[in-house]
């Protein structure tokens, strides 16, 4: 009996050794990460818009889903598909053209964007290499801003806005990734999404 077990467990060792290898040999053809980041509109660009206005800045959380094709992560072309929440808020004062009046408050824009992008690799066989992409989407926007003013007679006035609608979404990325194996990557981006941002990411691929 003693030997009979022993001939089992080593079958077994075998099994599972070979099933072990075969899952790390495997090519990757999805996978699935979080992205996390900050975002923000630049002053320059505001300026040409609004007279003045504060610094309008925030993060932005996404949870991400990859696909490749035949050669999995060392794939030339490979898609990211991206559900974003992104919030931006500035306080201080706000005037669009020089003859408004000045208003002192905050904002808050809040975006849920869906989109889908193709990304082009840069050398992807190699363990560290760079990429860029473009792609579309949809999304979401709520807008909520606040101000006040004191008029001539001394009374103070205060104003608001808001706007929830559904908008187009553009996405420019470019980035550094680095493949841990076939099973991880890890990422590094900055570009533009109805904004700019920059973020890292890690994904789990399967």
């Amino acid at each position: 009996m003693g030997k009979r077990s022993a001939i089992i467990a080593g079958c077994l060792l075998i099994f599972l050794a070979g099933g072990v290898m075969g899952a790390e040999n495997r090519i990757p053809k999805a996978g699935i990460g979080f992205m996390a980041g900050i975002s923000g509109i630049p002053g320059s660009l505001l300026d040409f818009f609004l007279y003045e206005h504060p610094e309008i800045r925030g993060n932005l959380y996404a949870l991400e889903f990859r696909s490749y094709g035949d050669k999995g992560p060392k794939s030339v072309f490979s898609g990211l598909y991206c559900l974003e929440y992104n919030r931006i808020s500035g306080q201080g004062y706000w005037r669009i053209e020089q003859s408004d009046r000045r208003l002192l408050g905050s904002g808050d824009v809040v975006q849920w964007n869906l989109t889908a992008t193709i990304l082009l690799n840069i050398f992807p066989t190699s363990v560290i290499h760079l990429y860029l992409g473009g792609g579309i989407g949809i999304g979401r926007m709520k807008v909520q801003a606040e101000g006040v003013y004191v008029d001539e007679v001394g009374t103070t006035i205060s104003q608001t806005y808001q706007l929830d609608k559904i908008i187009p979404v553009g996405h420019l990325p470019v980035g550094l990734i680095v493949n841990v194996g076939n099973h991880l990557e890890l990422r590094a981006e900055a570009g533009f999404k109805n904004g700019f941002y920059g973020a890292a990411s890690v994904v789990f691929n399967y």
